[in-house]
């Protein structure tokens, strides 16, 4: 059998298996929002002390839990990795901005 029909045997199995299973309950969305509300408390410290890289690792967390929370359609999906992006985005800038800022006072100290 070649490549392309054993591919379509195993997708028409798949999606027979996908159909036969019990539809999925809506998520409690309780826990979700106190987890969010736990982790943008934590990243909201993490920035404050200057620990981006834990931030950063805070976020994607933060986007995971988000995903696996709320069933979103394609258009929301996408329009939620743009807004995760614009964050994210935003938070490097400032990150940036301050380490530029560090960098100015640095060189404007005198030498010791």
């Amino acid at each position: 059998m070649p490549i392309r029909s054993c591919t379509l045997v195993v997708l028409v199995f798949l999606s027979g298996l996908a159909m036969a299973q019990p539809a999925a309950k809506a998520p409690d969305t309780a826990p979700c929002a106190a987890e969010k509300a736990d982790l943008e408390k934590r990243i909201a410290e993490a920035q404050s002390r200057g620990r981006m890289l834990l931030r950063r690792e805070l976020a994607a967390q933060l986007a995971t839990l988000e995903a696996g929370c709320k069933p979103l359609n394609a258009a929301q999906n996408r329009a939620a990795q743009i807004t995760s992006l614009e964050k994210e985005i935003g938070a490097l800038r400032a990150e940036l901005d301050a380490a530029q800022e560090r960098l100015r006072a640095l060189k404007d100290s005198p030498a010791r």
